[in-house]
């Protein structure tokens, strides 16, 4: 078990509608430099998907390769530690009803009657999750910018269970720093959670003997899920007794789109910092909170995302577009300020941005935008461009569970890898 980890106020900045943790610094008293959690190097993955994609003339780079384009100007300050990579997809159609797929590369719809319901396949935070997470106190965290629909929803377990993103940042912070008040009544209600699902496990084993093949494999899928969730019981019981960081109280919550996104990611860092977990999504949704754009709250952006080539409305896109990675640059930044014990936490950290659409405008799920920085990749300033149709987006994914010291050859759809590019 971690020992507690005691910070001082005065290693936090609090401003209005956020806060910022100072970094690691060696002057620190040495029972809390040696018991600070991640002194040991330990590789985190974060995951951000944008459910209206990024609009393409302003996201690959031009053939020419002697403009950058617009929507990559905010990240130029970190040009050396990014790659884009153009041309890849997951070889599905559905447009907007494909995007949950951007991190399994799976998209498997069942109609009913005439609707559409989504099933999806583990997704590639919560794989490497099952790896990286072992001993910290969340498996993982799901965020959001704003407000989304369970058909936005980024990460889907192995039953190919949606696991919706918490969109507000008060939630979340008392979720990672606020105590339990009563920890002998919390372990008190984790053990009955326990008996409970003690007698649905009974009742489905006797209902195993009355059922057929096919039913019986659902019923090994509920067991696994049953599973799961006594493991999720057994975590928090382990952590229950051990302080959460000690952080100076988040009061306000953002009232604009690109605010909240802000403060999610640096939630995301804290949470990385103290080891809270190694694993986090971040979903921006078509819609929720306001878009503030030249004065003008927006009441979200998709109109601009279907702008049939009109140049007065992709411009606007454009424009919201870039406060996407502005937003990202920031968080960049903000994760190479953090000493993670011989290392920022940058280096330590994969960070995964992109989205399962590759044109809003028409619904195209081919040449998926995507952008892979930090960690123990090889960046060099230079962008990957493969010829569309012929690379799985899943071969950069088992590259990157295997630089994350995953053993894994094979991820969804895929037929490789591109170690040599930027493993």
């Amino acid at each position: 078990m971690k020992r507690a980890i005691e910070i001082n106020r005065r290693q936090f900045l609090c401003g209005t509608g956020g806060l910022m943790a100072l970094p690691f610094l060696s002057s620190l008293p040495l029972s809390i430099a040696t018991t600070h959690p991640i002194a040991k190097a330990r590789k985190r993955l974060v995951c951000v998907g944008t459910f209206l994609g990024m609009y393409p003339g302003e996201w690959h780079p031009n053939q020419n390769g002697n403009r950058t384009p617009r929507l990559l100007e905010p990240l130029m300050p970190h040009r050396k530690d990014f790659t884009v990579v153009s041309g890849v997809d997951h070889g599905i159609n559905g447009g907007h009803k494909g995007t949950p797929s951007f991190l399994s590369g799976v998209y498997q719809p069942e109609y009913i009657g005439e609707s559409i319901m989504v099933r999806n396949q583990i997704t590639l935070d919560q794989l490497a999750a099952k790896h990286l997470s072992r001993d910290s106190r969340y498996h993982s965290l799901q965020l959001g910018a704003s407000e989304g629909k369970p058909s936005q929803t980024l990460s889907w377990d192995e039953n190919g269970v949606p696991l919706l993103p918490e969109p507000d940042p008060i939630n979340v912070f008392q979720k990672l720093f606020v105590n339990d008040l009563n920890p002998k009544e919390a372990s008190r209600a984790m053990t009955f959670k326990r008996s409970i699902l003690d007698i649905v496990a009974d009742d489905a084993r006797a209902l195993q003997n009355e059922i057929g093949y096919e039913d019986r494999e659902k019923v090994d899928a509920y067991f696994t899920s049953i599973r799961d969730v006594e493991k999720r019981i057994e975590r928090q019981q382990q952590w229950i007794n051990t302080p959460k960081p000690g952080v100076p109280p988040l009061m306000e919550r953002p009232t604009t789109f690109h605010e909240n996104l802000d403060l999610m990611y640096e939630l995301t860092a804290l949470a990385l910092q103290h080891d809270s977990t190694r694993v986090a999504s971040i979903e921006l949704p078509a819609g929720g909170l306001p878009i503030t754009l030249g004065g003008e709250q927006l009441s979200g952006y998709h109109g601009q995302s279907h702008h049939g080539k009109d140049p007065e409305v992709v411009e606007e896109l454009v424009k919201i577009e870039q406060m996407h990675t502005r937003s990202l640059s920031k968080f960049l930044s903000r994760l190479k300020e953090i000493d993670d014990g011989g290392a920022t936490l940058f280096d330590r950290t994969q960070v995964l941005f992109g989205s399962g659409l590759g044109n809003g405008s028409s619904h195209s799920n081919r040449n998926l935008p995507l952008l892979v920085a930090g960690g123990d990749l090889k960046h060099s300033g230079k962008d990957l461009v493969f010829e569309e149709g012929n690379t799985p987006m899943a071969n950069v994914f088992v590259t990157m569970l295997q630089s994350l010291g995953i053993e894994t050859e094979n991820f969804a759809h895929s037929t490789g890898n591109i170690n040599n590019e930027l493993a």
